[in-house]
């Protein structure tokens, strides 16, 4: 058995090289950047006019109350007007400043004589209006060369808007792994609408574990059945075909009927390690299929399983799309707790401000607090009790803050 420090290194030795591809911004929601994002174009482009109104030299309105004549009109997606001249022009939320306008005066600030078709003729200028009032100046918001955003972070709706705003037809991101998700157990039932037999359970690991990685912003496939012997196992694997990643749950103990080290074993695959001193989800098993896949035997109690994707499928999966890790959180306990010396402690936990508190219930097969906890309290190996006041560290839940 091996600690938990040594099986995160075992697990960054055998991850591979980042892999690379071009995608168009609306498709890289969640994705890894492969690259860091520096402007190309200015933002705005162009001095545009914040809101409806008219457009002037502010040195024509020093004498207000005055009228001016309307000498143009300029809507988004027009060329302003271009000659200089004594008057306004008409303008549109978004639209061009003509070069020679350096103020707008709001239309609900100005009397405005219209003619019959309502076209404005002349406006009367009620007060002087102060140089660049309501000018959205070109690259007020973003400056061409300006560097926006670091490579290894994931793409949010809000890193799109920028990137399809900057024009950019193609974003680098790293290439997500497939992965494959093996429910076993003759007593897991998938079905929902199946009525259950004496001693038969509904499956949950397969569901949250494949909700918690599209959450952390991965794909994955359930693959069908509840194989419960070795052969049945070795057939779920192999119809995961290319999957780069297989995630089963439960028989990866040392019991009679825990048949995936054997399986494993008959597959030819190379077992990386096999238990480690945490707790829950002692029995974990980290191992190389013989076409290269990584195989994780996550334990099957529901709370071992979550344990096992967030503290080693997770940290796999980011050295394999670049992703840079969550920072480390920390905070004071709310109140003492007791735990086994040695072992390495994933507590269900919720912060609350820079408080964390350790919820009760923490055995692994009790998903009632998960729906009270954000994250999760790691507790060293080498501390047996803890007091309130005393500083842990926090990591919220795959795919939080």
């Amino acid at each position: 058995m091996i600690t938990y420090q040594k099986a995160l290194a075992l697990i960054a030795k055998e991850a591979g090289p980042v892999r690379c591809e071009d995608v168009i911004p609306t498709k890289a929601l969640g994705r890894v950047l492969a690259q860091d994002i520096v402007a190309g174009r200015s933002l705005p482009p162009f001095d545009n006019t914040a809101m409806d109104g008219f457009a002037l030299r502010a040195a024509d309105s020093q004498g207000a109350p005055l009228t001016l004549p309307v000498v143009g009109s300029v809507a988004a997606g027009d060329v302003p007007v271009a000659q200089e001249q004594a008057g306004v022009v008409e303008i549109m939320t978004g639209a061009p400043m003509p070069n020679w306008c350096d103020c707008v005066v709001p239309v609900e600030n100005v009397d405005v004589e219209r003619d019959e078709n309502g076209v404005p003729l002349t406006v009367q200028v009620k007060e002087p209006i102060e140089r660049g009032k309501h000018i959205r100046r070109a690259g007020e918001d973003v400056t061409a060369g300006q560097k926006l955003l670091d490579a290894g972070i994931s793409v949010t709706p809000e890193i799109i808007a920028i990137l399809t705003s900057l024009g950019m037809a193609n974003v680098k991101v790293t290439v997500r792994p497939s992965i494959a998700l093996i429910g076993t157990g003759q007593e897991v039932i998938r079905d929902p609408g199946q009525a259950l037999k004496p001693g038969q359970i509904y499956d949950s690991n397969t569901p949250y574990l494949r909700a918690a990685l599209s959450r952390a912003g991965f794909d994955a496939q359930v693959m069908d059945g509840s194989p419960d012997d070795s052969q049945d196992f070795l057939a779920a694997i192999k119809a995961a075909g290319d999957a780069q990643i297989i995630i089963s749950t439960g028989a990866v103990s040392m019991g009679r009927r825990d048949f995936v080290p054997e399986a494993l074993a008959q597959l030819g695959a190379r077992t990386v390690f096999h238990k480690t001193a945490i707790r829950p989800g002692k029995p974990i098993l980290f191992a190389r299929l013989p076409n290269g896949a990584y195989f994780f035997g996550l334990p099957g109690n529901p709370v071992s399983a979550a344990v096992g994707l967030e503290f080693f499928v997770i940290p796999l999966l980011n050295q394999l799309t670049g992703r840079a890790d969550k920072p480390t959180m920390s905070g004071p306990l709310v109140r003492g707790f007791n735990k086994k010396k040695g072992l390495t402690m994933f507590a269900k936990a919720r912060q609350s401000g820079a408080e964390i508190e350790i919820l009760s219930g923490q055995q692994s097969f009790r998903l009632e607090p998960l729906l009270h906890a954000n994250g999760w309290a790691v507790l060293p190996a080498e501390v047996e009790s803890l007091c309130a006041g005393d500083t842990v560290q926090f990591v919220p839940f795959a795919g939080g803050a």
